[in-house]
């Protein structure tokens, strides 16, 4: 006979919006549900492997609106989100429009009634999906199981098979919060040993944890019957017999509940005490980065469009991180009313990360004249690559204790943001003696050529950082000799026969000299240092 279970500590509730999200509206006062105690499975216990979160998005459409405003005086004032139809109805309202009295669902007419000129913006429920299928690419960090629900404004996740690489449930729900949050949102997060039960904790914002069947048992006896997603004729009919909580229901004969109102009931009984699977699809992201903003204003300066340029690179690093996958160069399209601008940028290896990407864009914009204004933004990038062995950082911490080799990569990206890709080229071995033929350049940075070793020639004679062609020059005073070079005797009187050297001139640089063996004449090849 194993120990009685203990009672384990219940899970810290996830702290409170901040005070800038001011366009969410506030949470209303509710009755804390009651949360017995959670129960720690015995060491022969089996612990399920499947077990669902559910993240809820009750202000999708007031969150996405926040990322692509730049002014944050603009959502203090009040807000309405109004869907069209024959009866327009409020679909989302802010803070301010709230504390007016304004609410979700209300007729739009008579919302204008108890608001003095509020800012009315078109519900775009595609936007939305857009949004949600972005975070469901973002969560696949944490799972390969994500299923989303576009229509509610959820996303479930499969995290039972996670949960110790992160270090737990509740270490698992605090990442998520936090990924969520960095992006701009603000859910409310559910776990359950079945979808349907995760569901209902998130919608009650009741941040226990039940790992056995009885604690799940308990968890959800106390919740009221107008919690539950029953149809109103059943709902009624369960009041006037004097049920009022799920654990009425679980006292009474299943035959009878079956017979009274139907085996929809058992259905969703056994699907929130996990006795019945519920089949999610899985989430197919797709294979090619493509995210967009539509802005509010028009912005009329480069340098203003960092900011919703700063909350693009955030998604798509979030985005990257759950595919794991980099990308080393992506496309930026600038949407005017009557024209589109296209940019583009890359990186000489991969990397995701958003605060190596926004210098780079940064400084590709200075060199942009917008024709107009601009009012939305798509970033786009066709391949996607694996991630760096070595991580995404370049020069993520001090320059000074980074490696040259890792440096040389965030250097030549940002000269070709300044200057424009063909002023960066490559150098690369032609194989042939002469200095000035031997170093052809190239545009493409992305492709590192195959080392070529150099000539017996080229050994002999050395190497500096020699001119774009050999200039006269007087006879040395002590020369060191280097070597001789004769190449080209096969090409009809087109031979080079020179004595290279090294000398110092008046002002203390070291020459790299050659003399011409048919002419006598010095001339200079380069300088060393």
């Amino acid at each position: 006979m194993g120990q009685p279970a203990r009672p384990a500590r219940a899970a810290t509730p996830p702290e409170p919006a901040r005070q800038q999200l001011s366009l969410l509206p506030a949470a209303p006062a509710l009755a804390p549900t009651p949360r017995p105690p959670e129960a720690r499975p015995a060491s022969s216990a089996r612990v399920p492997r499947e077990h669902w979160m559910a993240i809820e998005l009750p202000h999708l459409a007031l969150e996405a609106l926040a990322r692509a405003e730049p002014d944050p005086e603009r959502l203090q004032r009040p807000l309405l989100v109004v869907e069209s139809g024959a009866i327009p109805r409020v679909h989302a309202a802010n803070r301010a429009a709230r504390r007016a009295g304004a609410r979700p669902g209300m007729a739009l007419g008579d919302a204008l009634a108890v608001l003095d000129t509020p800012e009315l913006v078109e519900h775009d429920p595609d936007a939305l999906r857009t949004q949600l299928e972005m975070l469901a690419g973002v969560l696949l960090r944490f799972s390969d199981h994500v299923h989303p629900e576009p229509e509610v404004h959820r996303i479930l996740v499969e995290v039972g098979r996670s949960r110790r690489l992160f270090g737990g449930l509740e270490a698992l729900r605090q990442q998520a919060q936090d990924t969520l949050a960095g992006l701009g949102f603000h859910p409310r997060i559910g776990l359950g040993r079945s979808p349907a039960a995760a569901r209902l904790l998130a919608h009650l914002r009741n941040p226990a944890i039940a790992e056995d069947p009885e604690t799940l048992r308990r968890l959800l006896t106390p919740v009221p019957l107008e919690a539950l997603p029953l149809a109103a004729t059943t709902r009624e009919g369960l009041r006037a017999v004097g049920l009022r909580q799920l654990g009425d229901l679980l006292r009474l004969s299943r035959p009878e509940l079956a017979r009274r109102h139907g085996p929809e009931l058992l259905d969703l009984l056994d699907r929130l005490l996990a006795r019945r699977a519920e089949t999610l699809p899985r989430f197919t992201p797709p294979p090619v980065l493509d995210l967009s903003l539509r802005l509010e204003h028009e912005i009329h300066a480069t340098t203003a469009l960092a900011f919703p340029l700063k909350r693009l690179l955030r998604q798509a690093e979030a985005q990257l991180r759950g595919l794991n996958r980099s990308l080393q160069g992506m496309t930026l399209e600038l949407t005017h009313r009557e024209a589109r601008t296209r940019l583009t940028l890359e990186r000489g290896q991969p990397g995701m990360r958003a605060d190596e990407w926004l210098p780079l864009w940064q400084t590709r914009l200075e060199r942009e004249t917008l024709p107009e204004a601009v009012i939305g933004l798509r970033l786009r990038a066709s391949r996607l690559l694996d991630p760096p062995d070595r991580g995404d950082s370049l020069l993520a911490g001090d320059p000074a204790s980074t490696p040259p080799a890792d440096q040389l990569p965030a250097v030549l990206a940002r000269l070709r943001a300044r200057l424009g890709e063909p002023a960066v080229t490559r150098l690369v071995n032609r194989r042939t003696p002469r200095p000035e033929e031997a170093q052809g350049s190239r545009h493409d940075l992305a492709v590192t050529p195959a080392p070529v070793a150099p000539t017996p020639g080229q050994r002999t004679v050395g190497a500096a950082l020699w001119l774009q062609g050999p200039d006269p020059a007087t006879p040395p005073d002590q020369p060191q000799w280097l070597g001789r070079l004769e190449d080209g005797w096969w090409d009809h009187g087109q031979d080079a026969r020179r004595d290279y050297a090294r000398a110092l001139d008046r002002q203390g640089r070291r020459l790299w000299l050659y003399r011409c063996l048919r002419s006598g004449q010095w001339y200079r090849q380069g300088y060393w240092g």
